[in-house]
């Protein structure tokens, strides 16, 4: 009886197998990098986006502080200069009728930071990172406000808007806008319009008619609020 012979089958991969796997390789090689400086883009959008924001929430909280402080033992004129200099007064009524500022203006526009303010016409541009290259401009406003007899300001609304680099490095040169920019990648507005926009109100309760500066800085006419 003669023994069985072993069978040995050899296996592998086929020419066309090796192809297409090679070009499936290749294929999501080529899709990695894209993906990847999207989401780097991406992220780097959210963090300008966040520094705006906390960029204008850090200009409202030195309008309220500048304001809760008042003359501070000096000059009511020095403090009336110093208020209208951080927040111009606008002939406006309201927060969204005051025009967005020419993109060359704010170009133009000097540089300063929350320390120390210097606003021309409520513009100012900011450099975050301390490169010596502005990262955003700031315009500044207030309306509706309310004085009192000797000429200072008690009661306005005011706001503050966060535009992106494009425009304070001149990269972007056309009109801007006034509403918040989107957020996602490849949006037209997110260069021309504000990252961030803010809006709040100052209200100083021990003024005389306090309760009527109140009530005409919140929109109330002077009929209706002296009743």
């Amino acid at each position: 009886m003669r023994p069985k012979q072993l069978q040995i089958q050899s296996g592998g991969f086929s020419l066309i197998e090796v192809v297409v796997a090679t070009a499936i390789i290749g294929l999501t090689a080529a899709l990695i990098p894209p993906i990847v400086a999207l989401s780097v883009a991406a992220r780097a959008q959210s963090q300008r986006v966040e520094q705006a924001y906390f960029l204008a929430q850090g200009y409202i909280d030195l309008v309220r502080l500048r304001m809760e402080r008042g003359p501070a033992g000096g000059s009511v004129s020095d403090f009336i200069n110093d208020i209208n200099r951080i927040v111009p007064p606008n002939s406006a009524t309201s927060l969204d009728a005051v025009p967005p500022p020419a993109a060359n203006a704010l170009r133009n526009a000097p540089l300063c930071d929350l320390r120390n303010p210097n606003p021309n016409a409520g513009l100012c541009r900011i450099d975050i990172n301390a490169d010596g290259r502005p990262d955003f401009g700031t315009q500044a406003f207030r309306v509706r406000q309310q004085l009192a007899s000797d000429g200072r300001p008690i009661a306005f609304v005011f706001g503050v808007r966060v535009y992106p680099r494009a425009v304070v490095q001149g990269t972007y040169t056309g009109p801007l806008g006034i509403r918040p920019a989107a957020v996602r990648l490849g949006a037209i507005e997110a260069v021309s319009n504000p990252l961030a926009v803010q809006y709040g109100r100052v209200f100083m309760p021990d003024a005389p008619d306090s309760l009527l500066n109140l009530c005409l800085v919140l929109g109330g006419d002077q009929a209706r609020c002296r009743q």
